[in-house]
């Protein structure tokens, strides 16, 4: 199996990377697996997959958004093809795994006798209609475009997939509407100890920084939302981290109870002095990580309710979390939390056993048995 990845998937420090990782990680306990990727960013080489960095550097801007296909995939996909050809003659596939659509839409035309297994960490026509309504001027006019090649790209991409791979079941929905291969396989989680928040713990913003969607949240957040708590807890505490979040040092200096920790090696230090984890994201994708993450570690949420769409069934009925749209109800669910302690620490243990059921080799079963079945078939064949 030729996992194709966005990005190296170790270390896994965050979303997308923790994905990726644990995918790769439980086919490997199947089958050999090889994880090939563009080479930017920081990298482990001696994670528990065989990895491939690809040499890499960003193309031009014009010949990607110029092109009837995403402008992301091309972004990664142009620079490496070459090299993922060759690498595909040198270590013949039974199967290829891409981790976004928008890789696969870019698959080399040595790749299309080769089953084809496509996760759609979104469905990315959606996902660029959200952020077209937050975008102005010029930036409006290309995420209009890049939602409207997606309109025709995607479908596509998963009607040649031998296997799709959803996140969650309203993608699934989509999804069956292209083909019928479609597997879902839910976000799962690393099971962590519990250990109870602290009652004088901080307001936690953990997430990646380098994602628009996140930025534009966290802003409006800070602007309309954190006034409302520091009027009620003068002593209240926000502490923003995550991949590119020094980046907002400056701009959130003045900030009266604000403090910005940066890009995190580990993230076990920001959650233990967390008394509650905030998603306040209302445009992007439709399954945030962060989510179930932060309920495995023992922290209840105060989310958007665009944010929890994306929550797995296991949680998605459970008390563990709040869900409020607009400032003064978001305010008043983060001031609840630090209020009581008690009550807080009763949901987010709630939620951290609900998590028990979303151990990653429980959420990619089924996937992995789809492959290994048609790895199987390949080979026979």
């Amino acid at each position: 199996m030729l996992v194709v990845s966005v990005e190296p998937p170790w270390p896994a420090q965050h979303g997308g990377r923790i994905r990726t990782a644990r995918v790769a990680e439980a086919l490997n306990r199947h089958l050999e697996v090889l994880v090939a990727y563009p080479d930017h960013g920081k990298r482990r080489l001696d994670g528990p997959v065989a990895t491939v960095p690809l040499s890499w550097s960003p193309p031009s801007a014009v010949r990607t958004r110029a092109s009837g296909r995403p402008h992301l995939g091309g972004h990664y996909m142009l620079p490496v093809a070459g090299a993922l050809s060759v690498l595909v003659d040198e270590f013949p596939p039974d199967a290829v795994y891409w981790s976004h659509s928008y890789l696969a839409a870019w698959a080399p035309p040595s790749f299309r006798q080769i089953p084809q297994v496509v996760e759609f960490a979104n469905i990315e026509s959606r996902r660029l209609q959200t952020l077209v309504r937050s975008a102005h001027g010029l930036q409006r006019v290309a995420r209009r475009a890049e939602a409207t090649k997606a309109a025709f790209w995607e479908p596509r991409v998963a009607a040649h997939a031998a296997i799709c791979v959803a996140l969650s079941q309203p993608d699934v929905d989509v999804l069956r509407g292209w083909t019928r291969d479609v597997v879902l396989a839910p976000n799962g989680v690393d099971v962590w100890p519990y250990t109870p928040s602290p009652p004088d713990g901080y307001v936690l913003a953990l997430a990646s920084y380098d994602y628009e969607p996140n930025v534009q949240a966290l802003r409006t957040f800070v602007r309309d939302t954190w006034p409302l708590v520091r009027a009620e807890l003068p002593a209240a505490q926000l502490v923003v981290a995550g991949r590119r979040s020094e980046a907002l040092s400056q701009e959130f200096a003045t900030v009266p109870g604000v403090t910005v920790l940066g890009t995190l090696d580990d993230v076990a230090d920001a959650y233990a002095g967390a008394a509650l984890t905030v998603a306040p994201a209302t445009t992007g994708g439709g399954s945030q990580l962060k989510l179930t993450e932060s309920l495995s570690r023992g922290r209840t949420v105060v989310m958007s309710a665009f944010a929890a769409r994306g929550l797995p069934d296991a949680v998605r009925d459970s008390d563990a979390y709040q869900v409020a749209d607009g400032p003064r109800s978001f305010a008043d669910e983060v001031i609840d939390g630090l209020r009581d302690p008690s009550a807080r620490q009763a949901r987010e243990r709630a939620g951290w056993q609900r998590c028990e059921t979303l151990g990653w080799s429980h959420t990619v079963r089924d996937l992995v048995a789809a492959i290994s079945t048609l790895a199987d078939r390949k080979a026979v064949s």
